[in-house]
């Protein structure tokens, strides 16, 4: 039976290997978009997750790390390295700027965080140098490519001046890029005085997180405790929940044109050949034969567009941040696994049609001259 399958999509090669080009253009619309979601998922929270720090203690009614609206006193770490049960507090100031490189503006994420422990610091140095003191400042990969800032240069903000001398990796939050200043100098160029945006954390062996939430808010009114898991959560919600209903919407788009291609060409394959079907049915071949036949000629046709369509998401995925830094396409094995799924479940959708059309052919279409 799917010799058969086979034999009848390959009779019309160029009309197959269109209709597979066509399903697999639609299985890489749902892997890119999947990838994509799974991309920024990953960025937007994943620097929060990086932080070495149990949890972090913000103004009441913060969102998230990156639309940070939190002002905290420095009396309050004072107070929490007072603490028996707490090992580190460490500040930090998180602000959008913006700079002036050459004439030209750019925005980023300004971190300004504690350089003596690194806390809340670049991921990873990629070239130069860290621990940014002073008017010392690095810059993410991401922002450098798309900026054209590099090792050695000058950014500027207001009468302040910066020298940049290193680019990190592990900053980019698709949306937005980081730079990190030490945070004395952060708290000068925004004026901030004795604030900071957020106290980081990290408590002592079977301390109880849960104690030290509730004396913290209880002793500062209008402060809230949030886990290191809980913020990056708060983070990816707060930024991603406004785009997954787009998603989910060309998504649906994406699966009913599948659906659309693939129907077409089996009806198609299937009115053509009525007189073989009645044949077939001439010599024993009963209606449940033949919807057997034209769902493999179905999932066959998904098959090839899967395969094509997942190596076309493949190559996309190395090179498309390159070209648009929000362009984050991360692409994971079990994603593979549910686009398959999507796939066959399109193929079969797609056979219900044809399928009822082979059901209603007359065998003696077969004698007909």
């Amino acid at each position: 039976m799917i010799l058969l399958a086979v034999r009848n999509l390959i009779t019309e090669r160029t009309r197959f290997a269109f209709s597979a080009a066509g399903i697999g253009f639609a299985v890489f619309l749902i892997s890119v978009l999947i990838g994509l979601y799974q991309g920024w998922n990953e960025k937007v929270g994943g620097f929060v997750e990086h932080v070495n720090a149990d949890g972090w203690v913000a103004r009441e009614g913060t969102t998230d790390f990156i639309n940070a609206a939190s002002i905290l006193p420095n009396s309050m770490g004072d107070a929490m390295r007072a603490r028996a049960d707490v090992a580190e507090v460490h500040p930090m100031i998180v602000r959008p700027m913006e700079f002036r490189h050459n004439g030209d503006k750019f925005e980023t994420h300004l971190i300004g965080y504690d350089v003596a422990s690194g806390v809340g610091g670049p991921v990873k140095i990629v070239e130069g140098k860290g621990n940014p003191t002073g008017n010392q400042i690095v810059v993410d990969s991401v922002l450098s490519r798309t900026s054209g800032v590099g090792v050695g240069d000058t950014l500027t903000s207001g009468k302040k001046t910066f020298e940049v001398i290193g680019v990190a990796s592990g900053g980019n939050f698709a949306f937005t890029q980081a730079s990190f200043i030490d945070v004395k100098s952060a708290g000068e160029l925004l004026d901030m005085g004795d604030l900071v945006t957020f106290w980081v954390f990290k408590l002592k062996p079977g301390a109880s997180f849960t104690q030290l939430q509730s004396d913290v808010i209880a002793s500062n009114p209008g402060v809230t405790v949030f886990t290191s898991k809980e913020f990056a959560s708060a983070t990816r919600h707060r930024i991603l929940d406004n785009v997954v209903p787009i998603i989910v919407l060309i998504l649906g788009l994406a699966f009913i044109v599948g659906i659309a291609i693939t129907s077409l060409t089996i009806y198609t394959a299937t009115v053509e050949r009525q007189r073989e079907f009645g044949v077939m049915k001439a010599i024993g071949f009963n209606n449940r034969d033949l919807y057997g036949l034209v769902l493999i000629q179905s999932i066959v046709t998904g098959l090839l567009g899967f395969v094509f369509g997942v190596l076309l998401t493949l190559i996309v995925s190395r090179f498309a941040d390159k070209l648009v830094a929000t362009f984050i396409v991360l692409v994971r094995p079990m994603d593979i696994l549910l686009v398959l799924a999507v796939t066959v479940f399109m193929a079969a959708a797609a056979s219900i049609v044809p399928a009822r059309r082979v059901g209603a052919v007359d065998p003696a279409v077969a004698f007909k001259g």
